[in-house]
């Protein structure tokens, strides 16, 4: 049996003895808020490419710019500017922009939320980026881990599962033109990861200017999901690189990656994967996997744009104006979790507490447009699929690496993850080749295991994990199980206890 036919098998088994789990859930509205450009029932739903919101109705204010603050010394002044002030809420928390490019006038957004416990400076310093390409990071702070989500009239509520009881929270609009950050120029847009993983850099030599206190005690650790899964490396390998001949070097001690679209080449077998899990029939997936031997085909040739034209069709739909090959074969414009069929109710609550002129004023951005990411992923589309490993493989073999998937995914699967590693050169492939893997719980007494743990060294470790019951949005899926995971991965405690 090999690996896709495996993962298929024991996906079947667990999604089945994990039914009885509950999941905590943001209040559900019961309607389905279709908040892409098409209102297609059929078009598939990203947490990017939402209607831009503009800010036109709010008193003219402009965008809270901390980089000549920064660079004149005026630390205190602007920190005291930085400050976010929101009804709701009693977490300390600075937001506003960075100049990562002054030629083109490229503003990176950050909203940092400082970690709920009793001395923050000692704690970690936790960067997400959301995926997309052209997906902000405002999802993952109020759709998962952030420390508060937003109801259906619009109320901010405290999250059970915070990564802020953790960590001290940094999120970052990523690249250059998504969500609140924006660019004056075309020639802002990133084209590929290095310019992502440069301007990152630069945003965090910024961010460590304004909060020097975070750079010697606390640790940093770079996350993310989905297409974070080029961001993450490419930004990680940035900061290695840099740290060894810059005189500002930053406490980078890993990355974790959730669901990463890292090595397209070896992640395309969604053929065999849809067949395993019941969602294609055998001539549906001759049908897929025959494309994807043309899209793997394109990629070896260096034919990127082509692959993915070959691909979106099949499974992706994000430029191809009609019905994915996908959706009418599933009836499901959700590949993000194969036991539904479209997004949660509330997902898209966050885009309109956003746009009220008191929150943009509260969190500096002023009456810049809060932007869905097409611009972003269109000068991006040759880098789709291109690979990140060559960015992995130096921080596998030097920092502490976590790989974590949903076992319910389909877009970037456990056993799609598993087939890249497996084929992955790196110093500890054949020790990762032979390590079991071993249950996991939150607690010993638990009835359900949280996933299954495969850890290969320890100085520095690199896990991989595979979480139960749970999609590509894993920490809305599952909050406790995702709470654990963070809180083992930044504390190197055991996932055997």
């Amino acid at each position: 049996m090999d690996t896709i036919q495996l993962w298929g098998f024991l996906s079947l088994l667990m999604v089945v003895a994990s039914a009885v789990v509950i999941t905590p859930k943001a209040p559900q509205s019961g309607k389905v808020d279709f908040s892409s450009p098409s209102k297609k029932p059929w078009k598939a739903w990203t947490p990017h490419k939402f209607r831009d919101q503009h800010g036109d109705v709010c008193p003219d204010m402009d965008p809270l710019i901390l980089t000549p603050m920064i660079r004149n010394g005026d630390i205190a002044e602007a920190q005291e500017q930085a400050r976010v002030h929101l009804p709701g809420t009693n977490v300390t928390s600075y937001s506003g922009y960075l100049t990562v490019n002054q030629s083109d006038s490229s503003q990176m957004f950050f909203w940092f939320f400082q970690a709920e416990v009793a001395e923050p400076e000692n704690a970690p310093v936790v960067v997400w980026l959301q995926g997309g390409p052209g997906a902000t990071s405002m999802f993952g702070l109020f759709d998962e881990h952030g420390p508060f989500y937003v109801t259906d009239d619009l109320r901010l509520i405290p999250r059970d599962y915070r990564w802020t009881l953790l960590a001290n929270m940094l999120y970052i609009d990523n690249p250059v033109g998504t969500g609140w950050s924006f660019t004056k120029s075309d020639d802002g847009y990133a084209r590929n990861q290095d310019q992502v993983g440069k301007n990152l850099y630069e945003a965090l030599l910024q961010f460590y200017e304004l909060f020097p206190r975070y750079q010697k005690s606390s640790d940093l650790y770079i996350t993310g999901e989905s297409y974070g899964g080029k961001y993450v490396p490419a930004l990680g390998y940035t900061v290695h690189m840099n740290n060894q001949k810059s005189k500002l070097k930053l406490p980078f001690k890993g990355v974790a990656i959730g669901n990463g679209w890292v090595d397209p080449e070896n992640m395309l077998d969604y053929g065999d994967l849809l067949y395993n899990i019941g969602m294609a029939d055998d001539k549906e997936r001759d049908y897929i996997n025959a494309k994807n031997v043309l899209v793997k085909k394109a990629i070896q040739e260096e034919r990127y744009l082509d692959a993915f034209e070959i691909e979106d069709p099949v499974m992706d739909g994000d430029r191809f104006p009609y019905p994915t090959y996908f959706f009418n074969i599933s009836g499901s414009r959700y590949y993000y979790n194969f036991l539904q069929s479209t997004e949660p109710a509330g997902f898209s609550n966050y885009l309109r507490y956003l746009n009220q002129c008191h929150v943009r004023s509260a969190i500096h951005v002023g009456n810049q447009v809060f932007d869905g990411g097409l611009k972003v992923e269109k000068y991006l589309l040759e880098d789709i699929y291109k690979t990140a490993k060559h960015y992995l493989v130096p921080l596998m073999e030097n920092y502490k690496v976590m790989l974590y998937n949903g076992q319910l995914d389909i877009i970037c699967a456990l056993p799609l993850t598993e087939n890249f590693l497996s084929k992955l050169e790196w110093k500890r492939a054949e020790e990762y080749k032979k390590a079991n893997k071993f249950v996991w719980k939150v607690q010993k007494d638990d009835v359900e295991a949280a996933g299954y743990v495969r850890m290969v060294g320890s100085s520095p470790p690199f896990y991989q994990v595979g979480v139960r019951a749970g999609g590509h949005m894993l920490p809305y899926d599952q909050p406790r199980f995702s709470f654990d995971l963070i809180y083992r991965f930044l504390n190197e405690r055991s996932f055997r206890d």
